[in-house]
């Protein structure tokens, strides 16, 4: 959608354009999340990062405003151009849109501020090759290793909350629809779970009543102590799902750590 709207999460609720949501069908999944992790702050969509960004000043007084997936916007004047690296992606060699990922040539990052290697558990035998590789295009640059680590379990039946290393030696089945499937998929793995399978749908997918059908079917495959998918897929998944025939339906959280560099991040997050 190119429409452009605000929400926030206030009093267990969420408020769209300061009304109360009915639900979320209609709306993006990310900015939901964000706006329930964040209390109170508003998040603003649309494809104008420029006139988005002069709203969020004008009507919310916004000392600060953070642009999500931002860099190529060069309308936007920005204080710190803040880049992910996925440690597992091969570097370089990809074709631009539409023929290919890359929005730009490889050597835009040499206007990151920060670079932050994601997912460096992924790929330790090739991390110290990466590290040279970003220094050498960019040696200004605030360079920071970072992990996402599994932060909890929610039982979406009770809303118990279990620690995520409780899944070791059960077995699981997995349903996502999101941008890295595979790093979800080793997540549950290096938890110790026995992954039984693994029900992939595309990024943002839609999911309704067929979906949840087929999801159904493929939780009597195996017999799952459980079945896990992901915080961004619940926002999508939410209004669609019903009982499983007896199978559990949790949602494993994970958080972004940092392993090296926090505080060459934070010094340039201050403007020193």
């Amino acid at each position: 959608t190119t429409r452009e709207y605000w929400l926030r999460w206030e009093a267990g609720r969420l408020v769209v354009g300061g009304l109360p949501s009915a639900d979320g069908l209609s709306l993006a999944d990310e900015p939901q999340i964000l706006a329930q992790r964040l209390e109170g702050v508003p998040v603003l969509v649309g494809a104008r990062r420029d006139r988005t960004g002069h709203t969020a000043c004008r009507e919310f007084h916004a000392k600060a405003v953070v642009l999500d997936d931002g860099f190529q916007h060069r309308r936007v004047r920005r204080d710190c151009d803040i880049v992910l690296v996925h440690a597992r992606m091969p570097f370089g060699g990809w074709r631009l849109l539409p023929r290919g990922p890359m929005r730009e040539p490889i050597v835009g990052l040499r206007r990151a501020d920060v670079v932050i290697i994601t997912k460096a558990d992924e790929a330790l035998g090739t991390l110290g090759a990466l590290r040279e590789r970003l220094r050498a295009l960019n040696p200004s640059a605030a360079l920071v290793t970072a992990v996402h680590a599994p932060a909890a379990l929610r039982d979406l039946a009770t809303g118990q909350r279990a620690d995520p290393r409780t899944l070791a030696g059960q077995r699981v089945g997995l349903v996502s629809s999101i941008g890295d499937p595979e790093g979800f998929d080793a997540t549950v793995r290096r938890l110790q779970a026995t992954v039984l399978w693994h029900k992939m749908f595309p990024d943002h997918h839609p999911y309704g009543a067929a979906d949840w059908e087929t999801i159904r079917a493929q939780a009597k495959q195996g017999r799952p102590a459980m079945i896990l998918t992901t915080e961004k897929d619940w926002v999508r998944l939410a209004p669609v799902a019903q009982d499983l025939g007896g199978v559990p339906l949790n949602i494993l959280s994970v958080r972004m750590q940092i392993l090296d560099g926090e505080a060459d991040l934070d010094a340039r997050l201050v403007g020193r």
